[in-house]
Formats: structure tokens, C-alpha cells, sequence
């Protein structure tokens, strides 16, 4: 902790408690806050539910140093508050996640000392890895204390004293944490990752607007929804037996379909699993129907899951840094972009206010292209359409090819010998994906070696570094320890990925310190509000953030940045894949609301 002191003049652990509303989405209410300067021992212990001093009672200058535990519910209180952001966060939150990141060694203790699957990153999950026992974060009450919490007030003066200490308890912990945990810390890292929970923190609240009388609508009628939808697609989709696929009858509609590559389970069925679902529609876009009814059928309590609050917005953890590649993994049952992608055309701007979605073009094989200094890779990503390019160069499209006189097998060269070959898919996937013979898919390999062999160079560097070792980092220092039951697949994934999850974390600490009110980050991509008329600055600003954002992360170049035209109220959003079902939804919803009129 001396180290600490030739940085900062005070370390602040804090806790925050709150009430996030009857539906347990809405935008937090704080109740109080507690924090202990590390150095001096000070101790600052402030209720909130009644009023807050306009002032924060703690410093928040770059001299003070923040210390929380998934601090972006703490950012989330001080804007509530009306209270600056610190200058200076590190989140051990996310410092945790990245020491765990491919190692087993915290989960066994976290098993060992009793703790539930949930509860493997916790608070007390982190004090037990640094040898620390569970009662210095645990309350005489922890259950009750947390019931009180999400009942809300009126508190009498006995409950205020209790929920005080049940918060000092957990910044007690943080205070017995940090020297042990200091050691492992990298600083200017971990102060980026907490720069990006600040963000984290403004987008939790925000969340998402809805379309709420519809949602509300649906909700109330969704079971008979469901029946009609399993009834009304029996002539086409009859795979079904109680609302789950029937084995027999799924076989036989895969071969009514010339399916004849369908997964298996290592058991020997036929994968249904929403990830083999959503794979196989990848490399198949005729499936995308039967991944919308499965996606919906399953969904029983869908609209139970989603968590929209009482002002109709969907707010959701972004649980950023749980993936190994340092993704976000918001739930998917509870965020509006986990379920089918029908439910997606329930988001709507509220009134005066417009959405804009803005992705980055070709994110993962940009970041390869530029990474390698594969100069025709750099060249067919910049000049043309990255698969489109590469179609051209083997002759497999014309060269007046565009996406949409060639969409279909532009999207087949993206899945097969785009991102597939990148991550070193085999020629039995390229052929599944481009819909080819195996000896056309051995020669679309063989080519893609010839063509861009930098590239190929490039990733046999990563894989070698990787094994030799036994790590890889990002620009900004995200770790992950590769076991030797890593697969080069799975490896290079894990470059292009991380990098991409480190390109979105700078794209929006940029967008909202510049005062872009974005929404959520989806994967690759932003979805961001604004006033109607000023929806066009609004997107100039949001695009350049994108672009400057992979800018620093590759090192000079920029990645191109798409953006589909805006929302603008009464309007919803638009997701192409879910079209269909949308329609077929809308009209047994219509119809069920006639019966009952």
C-alpha cells in the first residue's frame, strides 16, 4: 500500500445501496453510501433515501483514488445524485475477472468455501481467493439487509442504522482486500478498465426505451400467443411435441429440408441448443425461421424475464469483462438483445427522439488485415467488401459484384472463408457454410493461403507466442492464461475478439464523455438516442468516436464504421432477421385482441 501513496493522496473504498423499484429495473434510488479512506481512516457514512448533500462528502480529484466492487452501480448513484464522477476508479470487480481469466485456481477456492455458482465472482468469492474469511464482508443479516434494500423506504431509524452497517461491511471487506490484491495490479490498466465502468455506469442507467403499451399488450396474451404460433406452424415447422423439439420429428423435417450435416450431441442426438441454432443460421440463412420459433416457443416466461422498468426501459447489467475475451455478457434472457430477434422491434425512442445504430463494418477481419499488415487483406478490406474481395480475387463472383447483387454468397464467403477461415475453420465448414463440394471448399483454403500469406504468418506468430508463453494480452493489457487445452481456433478467436472488446470499451468512454447519450453497446456495435433535430450531428459524433476508438487500438489505421438510418418516434426497430416472425406474431396478436374486444 506504500506504492499507492506515490500516486494518491487518498483511497477511497466505497459501497452504495439502492432501490431499484418494485420491477427491479428501474434507475437506482440511492439509500445510503458508506467509504474509508485507506490512508487516513477516515470514515464517511452518509444516508441518501431522504436527500443528499449537493456536495459529494468525499474527494473525487485525480490525486483521490476510487475503490469499488463492480463500481458501475456506484457511477450509477452519483449521477442519481447529481455528484461528478471520480477522476480516478479502479473497479476490483474487474480486476478479479482478469486474474481468473483462464485459470481454474479461484473457482476451486471459491467451491471449496461453500459459494454458489452465481456467486463464483463475487465480493466474497474475491476475499476467499486472497485468503481472507467470508465474515469480514458478511453481515449479521445479509439476506434481510438485502430484502430491506429492495423493499424501499420509509425506513424507521433502527433499519437506517442496520443498512449503514450492512454497507460499512462490505467496504470493511474492500478495505482488507485491496493491500492483497494491490500486488497484482497494473495500474494504468486497471485505471482504463475503471475509466470504461464509468461509462458502463451511464449506460446501465439509461437503458433501453420500449415500445411499453405493446410490451405490456404481449405480455398479458403471450402463453396464448405462444399456443396459436405452435398451432399455426405446424404445416411448415411440425417438429414440435410439448413445446420442445420432438427428435423423430425434427429428423424428418432436416431431411424433408436436404439437411444432411446437422450437429450432434457427443451422445449421438441432434443438437437443438440455442447455440447450435444460432451457428447453423449463420451458415445457413434459410434457418433463421426455425431459429426465431425455437427462440420464442422455448420462451415460456419471456416476458417475466425481461427487465423493463416502470418508465418502459429495459436495464440490464452489462456485466462487462465476463467473457474470457472481455465482452460484455448481459443476461440474455433479461436485455432486449438476447431472445429472438423479433422482440428486437419492440425498442422505440420516446417521443422527440430518434435511435441510431452504428456498427463497425467488418470489425474482426479489419483488425486481422491491419494487425498481420497483410497488404491484400489491407487492401480488399478498405477498397472493396472484405468477402466480396476475396470472391473476386478466385474468381467464385464477378467483379461488378456488390452486396446486393450478391448478397447471398457475400454473406456465405463471411461466415465460410471470412470469419471461419480467420479462426482456422476446416474445409468440411467452409464447404457446410459457402453451400460447396469439399474439394471447391479444399481449394478456397488453398487459395486464401496464397492470397494473403502475411496474414497466415502473422497468425502462426500469435499461435506460437500463445504456446510458448502461456499467455496473450491485449493493447491495454486484458490477460488471458492459455491452458494447454486451448485450440489454435480458439486462440485466434481470442485475439480478434479481445481487441474488438477493447475497441468498444475506448468507442464508449468517448461517446459518453463527449455527451452521446448511448443506450447499450451490442457486440460491435453502438445504439445510441438523441433529439430528432439533432440526429445528424449526433451520428458525425458517434462515428468519429467509432472510428478514432479503433484508431488507437490498431495504431494509426481506422476501421470503417456503418450506420443504418435512424428510429425516429413512433417508428421501432428494425431487425431483417426477425422480420418474419415479427409479422406472423403481430397478426395473432391482432387477432386475439379482436376475440377479446
Amino acid at each position: 500500500m506504500i506504492e499507492i501513496t506515490k500516486y494518491f493522496d487518498r483511497v477511497w473504498c466505497v459501497d452504495f445501496e439502492y432501490f431499484t423499484g418494485t420491477s427491479g429495473a428501474d434507475a437506482p434510488h440511492p439509500i445510503c453510501m458508506v467509504a474509508k479512506d485507506c490512508i487516513s481512516g477516515e470514515v464517511v457514512r452518509q444516508w441518501l433515501w431522504n436527500g443528499a448533500p449537493q456536495k459529494c462528502p468525499i474527494s473525487l480529484d485525480d490525486r483521490s483514488l476510487y475503490i469499488a466492487f463492480y463500481a458501475s452501480a456506484e457511477i450509477n448513484c452519483h449521477i442519481a445524485l447529481g455528484w461528478p464522477n471520480p477522476e480516478r476508479i479502479i473497479d476490483l470487480h474487474a480486476e478479479f475477472r482478469q486474474l481468473c481469466n483462464g485459470t481454474d485456481k479461484w473457482k476451486i477456492d471459491s467451491e471449496k468455501s461453500g459459494l454458489k455458482k452465481h456467486e463464483r465472482f463475487s465480493l466474497l468469492a474475491c476475499m476467499v481467493a486472497f485468503g481472507l474469511s467470508i465474515e469480514t464482508v458478511a453481515a449479521d443479516h445479509k439476506d434481510e439487509m438485502r430484502q430491506l434494500c429492495m423493499r424501499g423506504g420509509p425506513y424507521s431509524s433502527s433499519e437506517q442504522q442496520a443498512i449503514l452497517d450492512y454497507c460499512e461491511s462490505d467496504v470493511t471487506g474492500l478495505t482488507r482486500l485491496l493491500p492483497r490484491m494491490w500486488q497484482h495490479v497494473e495500474l494504468a490498466p486497471a485505471l482504463f478498465r475503471g475509466r470504461y465502468v464509468k461509462a458502463v455506469g451511464a449506460m446501465e442507467r439509461r437503458g433501453i426505451p420500449l415500445d411499453g403499451d405493446r410490451f405490456q399488450t404481449i405480455k398479458s396474451h403471450w402463453d396464448l400467443i405462444v399456443d396459436r404460433l405452435v398451432e399455426s406452424s405446424r404445416d411448415g415447422l411440425d417438429i414440435l411435441g410439448d413445446k420442445e423439439v420432438d427428435a423423430a420429428k425434427f429428423e424428418r423435417w432436416l431431411f424433408e429440408h436436404s439437411i444432411r450435416d446437422w450437429p450432434r450431441t457427443p451422445e449421438g442426438r441432434l443438437s437443438t441448443g440455442a447455440r447450435t441454432l444460432s451457428d447453423m443460421s449463420k451458415l445457413r440463412p434459410e434457418l433463421m425461421e426455425l431459429k426465431e420459433f425455437l427462440a420464442t416457443v422455448r420462451q415460456t416466461r419471456l416476458f417475466e424475464s425481461l427487465a423493463v422498468g416502470d418508465d418502459g426501459r429495459n436495464r440490464t447489467l452489462l456485466s462487462p469483462f465476463g467473457s474470457k475475451t472481455g465482452r460484455n455478457t448481459p443476461s440474455s434472457s433479461r436485455n432486449i438483445f438476447g431472445p429472438a430477434c423479433w422482440v428486437r422491434s419492440l425498442i422505440q425512442p420516446g417521443p422527440g427522439q430518434a435511435l441510431l445504430y452504428c456498427d463497425w463494418s467488418g470489425q474482426e477481419y479489419g483488425e486481422a488485415a491491419f494487425f498481420s499488415q497483410d497488404e491484400n487483406m489491407i487492401a480488399d478490406y478498405v477498397k472493396v467488401d472484405p468477402y466480396l474481395g476475396f470472391g473476386k480475387r478466385i474468381g467464385l463472383v464477378p467483379t461488378s459484384a456488390t452486396k446486393q447483387s450478391h448478397k447471398r454468397i457475400r454473406n456465405q464467403l463471411k461466415v465460410a472463408a471470412g470469419l471461419g477461415v480467420l479462426y482456422g475453420a476446416q474445409a468440411a465448414t467452409v464447404a457446410r457454410a459457402g453451400e460447396m463440394t469439399l474439394s471447391q471448399a479444399e481449394h478456397v483454403l488453398r487459395e486464401h493461403r496464397r492470397i494473403y500469406p502475411t496474414f497466415w504468418r502473422w497468425r502462426q506468430r500469435v499461435i506460437d507466442h500463445a504456446r510458448l508463453e502461456g499467455e496473450l494480452r491485449t493493447c491495454f493489457g486484458w490477460r488471458w492464461i492459455v491452458g494447454e487445452e486451448a485450440t489454435t481456433t480458439s486462440i485466434s478467436n481470442w485475439m480478434m475478439q479481445s481487441h474488438g472488446a477493447e475497441m468498444m470499451r475506448v468507442a464508449c468512454c468517448l461517446a459518453i464523455e463527449r455527451g452521446i447519450e448511448v443506450c447499450t453497446p451490442v457486440h460491435d456495435a453502438l445504439l445510441v438516442q438523441a433529439p430528432i433535430d439533432a440526429i445528424d450531428d449526433v451520428r458525425r459524433q458517434t462515428l468519429s468516436c467509432m472510428e478514432e476508438a479503433s484508431s488507437v487500438v490498431l495504431g494509426g489505421p481506422s476501421l470503417k464504421v456503418g450506420v443504418e438510418d435512424p428510429v425516429v418516434y413512433p417508428g421501432t426497430f428494425k431487425e431483417e432477421r426477425g422480420d418474419k416472425m415479427r409479422e406472423q406474431l403481430d397478426q395473432i396478436l391482432s387477432d386475439i385482441v379482436q376475440q377479446s374486444a
